[in-house]
């Protein structure tokens, strides 16, 4: 059950070996990730007047997303990821700061047209995806969206605490490593275990927000701990009826895009 405390890993402790590539190995490189699974599905809504990324890390989507807007504001729990964003893009007129994980104070209300998340608020829980639910309800324009990648881990939630009791009894054991490889633990990634497709559809439309499509997705392994959810605010052109999929297929896009990029990339 990640904390923010908990989260603060990514900058104290976390080498970051690749710049944060290292987590686009699935698909080959990032460029490959990005193109291929990444932006044909927010490719309706670039280019942009205002984009926010929230969690950017070192910049692995931020690179894409500055050239694809006028302006661009990234924040981050972490300061190292701050600091590490804030010089690689010192050029581009991009700003970035740091915040305490839940809100989104330097944004300007009603500014944003894409809020954009991926890889990173997986690691959170519903409580935390509430709060910056509560900031995008102000900070979105009337017709803004937000394309948020976060936790289905709570659908399994017998299976979750089965796996963590068992993680514990194994602990730094000879079979504990070997249950990590095989997968019997370790499948949940750190996944945030409070968090579903249906409690995020609810939490959202609390605070004024309406989910348009939610699509329900594997993350390497073959359950479905991953969720990548539209939301735009209650009134939007946008809004429509939820659209809720199961993709199975999601992981057979990396693993395409990953052989194309060794032939074209």
């Amino acid at each position: 059950m990640p904390s923010i405390e908990e989260n603060l890993y990514w900058g104290r402790a976390y080498a970051w070996p690749q710049g944060g590539d290292e987590w686009s190995e699935a698909w080959g490189n990032p460029d490959s990730e990005w193109h291929s699974t990444i932006l044909p599905r927010i490719r309706r809504h670039l280019p942009a007047k205002t984009v926010l990324e929230i969690a950017p890390g070192f910049g692995r989507w931020s690179q894409y997303l500055i050239k694809a807007c006028d302006s661009y504001v990234g924040i981050d729990l972490n300061p190292q990821c701050i600091e590490a964003c804030t010089n690689r893009f010192s050029n581009t007129g991009a700003k970035f700061f740091v915040n305490d994980g839940r809100s989104l104070d330097a944004v300007a209300d009603k500014s944003v047209e894409l809020a954009f998340s991926f890889d990173s608020l997986v690691h959170v829980e519903i409580d935390v995806l509430t709060s910056y639910f509560e900031a995008l309800s102000n900070k979105l324009t009337p017709n803004g969206v937000a394309f948020l990648h976060h936790s289905n881990l709570g659908e399994y939630d017998a299976s979750v605490k089965l796996c963590q009791s068992l993680s514990k009894l194994l602990r730094n054991s000879i079979a504990g490593k070997i249950a990590h490889k095989l997968q019997i633990t370790g499948w949940d990634q750190f996944r945030g275990s409070s968090v579903t497709a249906t409690n995020v559809n609810e939490a959202a439309t609390k605070s004024g927000l309406a989910c348009i499509s939610q699509e329900i997705i594997p993350w390497n392994g073959g359950l479905m701990i991953d969720c990548i959810t539209q939301l735009t605010p209650q009134g939007s052109t946008f809004e429509r009826p939820n659209i809720v999929i199961r993709n199975h297929c999601f992981m057979k896009e990396a693993f395409s895009a990953r052989a194309a990029s060794k032939l074209y990339g």
